[in-house]
């Protein structure tokens, strides 16, 4: 299932999720999806992001990276950096990090969080900004909107 599935509602995941991106969606989607830092039911479901990069978020920064990844560490999120899935069987997910091969097992969903890009379209009747132009950020959407704008 795609984290686009889970965040409109259309999908629906089980208790040991592993989502598979680390970027602004992955992040969001495993907040979305991990228990509240006060719940009462703290054991109801066990969030895993895999990214294989260096990095969280890449291309976000400032205090709403920072303070989201504080967020899901403190919500007992599980984040693996620098991880490269390799195997996917029906409740058993291995992937390696740093030459190690690690297995998640009892694994019931795997949502990908990858492989966004803009969908080409004849926009010739209108200008085209924020993710519609290249994927980015609100940040990066703001500022192409304000451009225009001058423009006019």
């Amino acid at each position: 299932m795609t984290a686009d599935e889970v965040l409109s509602g259309k999908g629906f995941p089980g208790r040991k999720v592993v989502i598979l991106g680390g970027g602004s969606v992955g992040c969001e989607t495993a907040d979305y999806l991990a228990p509240l830092v006060d719940d009462r039911f703290p054991a109801n479901r066990d969030v895993t992001v895999i990214e294989m990069t260096d990095t969280w978020m890449a291309g976000e920064g400032g205090a709403a990276k920072s303070v989201l990844i504080q967020r899901l560490l403190r919500k007992g999120v599980k984040l693996q950096l620098n991880s490269t899935i390799k195997k996917v069987d029906e409740t058993t997910i291995t992937y390696e990090k740093e030459g190690k091969d690690h297995v998640i097992d009892d694994a019931d969903t795997l949502i990908f969080a990858v492989g966004y890009a803009p969908v080409p379209v004849d926009c010739s009747y209108a200008h085209v900004l924020g993710d519609c132009e290249k994927v980015g950020n609100l940040k990066d959407a703001i500022a192409a909107a304000y451009d225009f704008a001058k423009t006019l």
